[in-house]
């Protein structure tokens, strides 16, 4: 009797750690977007091998306009069309942008918990919707996460 008793406690402590650590890995990711932004660095020591092209002017200029646009440099831009990967820029600064907006819906929220809005009527509806619309947002951050974490894992392989 005791030990199922201590089985299961420690199961559900084993749960809530999970737990913990899932949503830490979430604080950090979205710390993480708030504060670099761009493309993910590579190791050095994952070049090995060295690609050489000759280059008019011309082209050199306007190759070099374009990676800087992206703020790359020639070299990584080159990768990414050659390897014929998408160029990702934009993505991150909609990530950043959905993180400021979930920040500012939290704030909208603790407004209206805390001062005089909350004697208003529809405040607890207005509540309800915000939350709603936050967790959608986290959610689809988290789950955008996810997928990006899993491409890489394949890639890798």
């Amino acid at each position: 009797m005791e030990k199922d008793q201590i089985r299961q406690f420690v199961e559900q402590i084993f749960i809530e750690q999970e737990k913990k650590i899932a949503q830490e890995k979430r604080k950090n990711y979205f710390k993480e977007i708030g504060r670099k932004g761009g493309l993910k660095k590579k190791m050095s020591n994952q070049f090995t091998k060295v690609v050489s092209t000759r280059l008019t002017q011309k082209e050199f200029e306007e190759v070099e306009k374009k990676a800087k646009r992206y703020h790359l440099s020639i070299s990584k831009y080159f990768r990414l069309v050659i390897t014929e990967k998408e160029l990702r820029i934009n993505e991150f600064k909609e990530d950043e942008t959905l993180l400021g907006y979930g920040n500012n819906f939290i704030r909208i929220k603790n407004l209206l918990r805390h001062r005089e809005f909350s004697q208003l009527d529809h405040t607890k509806a207005v509540l309800s919707k915000i939350e709603e619309v936050t967790k959608l947002i986290y959610d689809y951050l988290y789950n955008k996460m996810k997928d990006r974490d899993e491409e890489n894992f394949q890639e890798d392989e």
